[in-house]
């Protein structure tokens, strides 16, 4: 079988595409049929999103199943040109985009899809008011790469990513600063392969506040063996940076860690990934047998 992922978000597709390609003889050995993917993404700039896409799209070959990152013109093309099986939204298209200017491109991409993912839970409502079959899909993480770190800092050491869409609370760092907690602010240009190695030279990882949800680099943190300071902190960060002793630290690590492997390990997701589009599959062939028969 043949899959095509077009577009990607926060290296969710390259994620589950690598893991799959990697690890056919893991789904042979589980009953299920082996699929290669193929991976088609673009860059941000004007003429990436509007004819380049168009042309990738369009020189397609014929695959078993289309799998769309995104609800935008990406997933629209694909279901004027090809096929729409899987739209697998991220979070942004689904809570800005959806009742914005481009909203009705999201609404009609949300109908128009046989199959429609999201990433995060804090959609489920939203997503369910267009399409209630829509599947919740966890985000992926390669526990083997970000793998669980061994050594703490002392003192402790904690990492924010910075964010477009917010900015941390006015006395987040001050806090950590009297709790005597070194924080870094970086920016959100570091190569993906870096990643692992960079989560690693800390111990706790400040995640986004006003979304409901773990953002992937959070759960990549996680993975790593990082404690947490995140949305369910907001309303009580001074308690939440009280608790943060080194030893408190380690012990949530290490639970965190054994979060992310049991509910977001690639695996786990990609498993389940393969069994939708199995089920896609089926219907599609049997549109097209009856088709040949007509």
């Amino acid at each position: 079988m043949r899959a095509v992922m077009i577009n990607d978000c926060a290296h969710v597709g390259e994620d589950l595409a690598s893991y799959i390609n990697g690890n056919t003889w893991a789904f042979y050995v589980k009953g299920k049929d082996t699929w290669k993917v193929d991976l088609v993404k673009r860059g941000r700039g004007t003429l990436d999103k509007t004819v380049g896409v168009l042309l990738r799209i369009a020189r397609l070959h014929d695959y078993d199943i289309y799998h769309v990152h995104y609800a935008l013109q990406d997933a629209y093309i694909a279901s004027m040109l090809k096929r729409l099986d899987v739209l697998h939204c991220h979070g942004s298209d689904i809570r800005w985009t959806l009742n914005g200017k481009w909203g009705f491109i999201v609404r009609y991409n949300l109908k128009k899809a046989k199959v429609v993912l999201y990433a995060t839970p804090d959609m489920e409502q939203k997503i369910k008011e267009y399409r209630e079959d829509a599947i919740y899909l966890p985000t992926p993480v390669r526990t083997d790469i970000f793998t669980p770190k061994h050594r703490y800092n002392s003192p402790l050491r904690a990492v924010y990513f910075k964010l477009s869409y917010e900015k941390p609370p006015l006395d987040l760092f001050s806090m950590l600063k009297e709790r005597g907690i070194k924080v870094d602010v970086l920016e959100r240009n570091i190569p993906y392969k870096m990643m692992p190695d960079v989560l690693k030279l800390y111990d706790i990882f400040i995640d986004r506040f006003t979304i409901p949800s773990f953002s992937k680099t959070c759960l990549e943190a996680m993975s790593c063996g990082l404690a947490t300071i995140d949305h369910r902190h907001k309303d009580n960060l001074a308690e939440r940076i009280k608790e943060l002793t080194p030893d408190s630290v380690k012990e949530e690590g290490r639970r965190n860690s054994e979060y992310v492997m049991k509910n977001h390990d690639v695996r786990i997701v990609a498993d389940q990934l393969v069994g939708i589009w199995m089920k896609v599959w089926e219907v599609n062939e049997e549109v097209r047998i009856l088709k040949q028969m007509l």
